[in-house]
């Protein structure tokens, strides 16, 4: 039991230092519903997966994937479409197929609604591999692409008059966005995971300067809202996704009263 609950309380807070990476960049470039429409993508790729008998973890992948990069076409500096429209219209047709598939999905639907939700306490040995890797390889994207990254969250236009290839790096997060995503699903939910990829970074925004500070500061918030989210949920017999997002609520909200008291101040 021991070693059990230590591996839950390792995949919470890798998924939590993830997501509150990816919340940095994904808050900065001002698309947050990005997390929603991708977790959908992920949970649409889970479902078809099982209806043609793949793969569940790879077909989430894939279509996740393809919604993203998807996303990187859209440049408002070029079509008359704003990301965050573009993103509205994915998230309604992932939506439409995450319904058709549940309606043809024949037997039990207990492993497609469990997406929704997700749940820590099943979590395997693999699963914890899987997203240990996907998030050493968000941190090595970033720590490699730190400039261009930096630049394009600053203007996408600028940074490529600067000669930032704004397009590729763009299309790269996008991505590793979808793969992060996709495998964290079953963990924390594809209903919840959008809680920790928005509060950890917005609260961290709310409370720090730099730019390296802020990437620190969000990381440690998503695997602090993880793991006290599941503690308060094992403790108290409460639903572990649901925990997240208050605890993930309630360190967005701390941050917020704190920076609105050292604004009183000055």
């Amino acid at each position: 039991m021991d070693t059990f609950f230590r591996l839950i309380i390792l995949a919470g807070a890798i998924t939590g230092a993830s997501t509150g990476l990816l919340g940095v960049y994904i808050i900065g470039l001002r698309i947050p519903f990005i997390g929603v429409c991708i977790s959908h993508a992920a949970m649409a790729g889970v479902i078809f997966g099982i209806l043609l008998n793949l793969n569940p973890t790879l077909a989430a992948i894939g279509v996740s994937m393809i919604v993203a990069t998807s996303v990187a076409t859209i440049n408002p500096d070029r079509v008359r479409l704003q990301t965050n429209v573009g993103l509205a219209i994915l998230f309604s047709l992932m939506l439409g197929l995450i319904f058709l598939g549940i309606g043809l999905v024949r037997g039990s639907r207990t492993e497609v609604l469990s997406l929704l939700w997700g749940s820590l306490l099943f979590v395997q040995v693999k699963t914890v591999w899987l997203i240990g890797l996907t998030g050493l390889a968000l941190s090595v994207f970033a720590m490699l692409f730190n400039k261009e990254l930096k630049a394009i969250l600053f203007s996408r236009s600028i940074a490529a008059a600067t000669g930032v290839h704004d397009g590729l790096i763009y299309s790269l997060f996008l991505a590793l966005c979808g793969i992060v995503l996709s495998v964290n699903l079953k963990t924390i939910g594809g209903l919840m995971i959008f809680s920790l990829i928005t509060n950890p970074a917005a609260a961290a925004y709310q409370i720090c300067t730099g730019h390296k500070s802020v990437v620190i500061t969000s990381t440690f918030l998503g695997m602090l809202s993880a793991v006290a989210g599941f503690l308060v949920s094992f403790y108290s017999n409460l639903p572990t996704g649901a925990c997240i997002v208050v605890v993930s609520t309630l360190i967005f909200a701390l941050a917020a009263t704190y920076r609105n008291v050292l604004r009183k101040k000055d």
